[in-house]
């Protein structure tokens, strides 16, 4: 074969490797055993899918959500899959409220963007699979990097509202205790956009463990709150998780009854998290994120 000949081949192969290209969008959840935390999180495939198309927005042929820890579709059996269908390059977002060592350690020790030895160790002990890939993947932000959880806990406190002056609301989040910098400033944040945008004058929060101490440590902002306001809104700043199902499990009717019978105040615990209520949101967030990295590559 002339060089002539061999150039033309050259050029015909490259073309070809160019309209095969296929890039994917993974969205990573962290996972949970429980099928009512997975089905809103699963559910995000098929509505990304769907707006994509509707808004005709092009660089992404492949869309599939991952679960980081716990159950299947891990990202290590979605990278792989994305790479069977011809992917070529992946975008993984996260969909994780503020940066921690879930996204920080544990997810890029898995997408081999980082190697930590003790973070790998504890991934293979949680028998947590890592991706071995050629293609690069490029891992977006989290929620922290924009408005959305101030819009969601807006959608979820303006539910729930039934006498703004008079009530209190109180937001509880779970957050990595390494990085209390960056969830000061998402309850703060989260603090200011409710009060600016309903009549609703006190607004407090706390990280609060699921655990034992729930109770315990709920019950001084109860108390507090109870004092200026005849109505309480207790809502979590959890993707699937609800307040309700934490304070039913903690028997908190029994643990604050002696509260609500010397002041008469109500208190509303929110049954719901940011999935499934606000997915119209949570799904905007992802196609908007995702077309401004496409957008970033050309």
């Amino acid at each position: 074969m002339n060089k002539k000949n061999m150039l033309v081949l050259a050029l015909m192969l490259t073309a070809f490797t160019t309209l095969s290209a296929k890039t994917a969008l993974i969205i990573v959840a962290h996972g949970s055993p429980m099928e009512s935390w997975r089905k809103p999180v699963l559910a995000l495939e098929p509505l990304v899918k769907e707006q994509l198309a509707t808004k005709k927005l092009k660089g992404i042929d492949i869309v599939k959500v991952a679960l980081m820890e716990y159950t299947e579709p891990s990202v290590a059996s979605v990278v792989k899959a994305c790479e069977a269908e011809g992917a070529d390059t992946i975008f993984a977002l996260p969909v994780f409220m503020a940066p921690s060592s879930h996204t920080e350690e544990d997810l890029p020790n898995i997408l081999g963007h980082k190697y930590n030895p003790y973070v790998r160790e504890e991934l293979a002990e949680e028998q947590t699979e890592l991706v071995h890939t050629k293609a690069p993947i490029i891992l977006g932000p989290t929620f922290y990097y924009s408005y959305l959880l101030e819009e969601s806990m807006l959608n979820r406190v303006q539910s729930l509202s039934k006498d703004a002056p008079n009530e209190a609301v109180i937001f509880l989040a779970h957050g990595d205790p390494e990085r209390d910098g960056f969830w000061a400033e998402v309850l703060k944040n989260v603090d200011k956009y409710t009060k600016e945008h309903t009549k609703i004058n006190y607004v407090d929060h706390a990280l609060i463990e699921m655990g034992h101490d729930f109770a315990n440590e709920l019950m001084p902002l109860l108390t507090k709150a109870s004092q200026k306001k005849k109505r309480i809104i207790v809502q979590g700043i959890y993707l699937t998780s609800d307040v309700k199902r934490m304070a039913d499990r903690h028997k908190m009717t029994e643990v604050q009854s002696d509260l609500v019978k010397k002041t008469g105040v109500e208190i509303v615990y929110s049954a719901d998290g940011i999935l499934p209520s606000c997915t119209p949101l949570v799904v905007a967030w992802i196609v908007a994120q995702t077309n401004k990295w496409v957008e970033s590559k050309r």
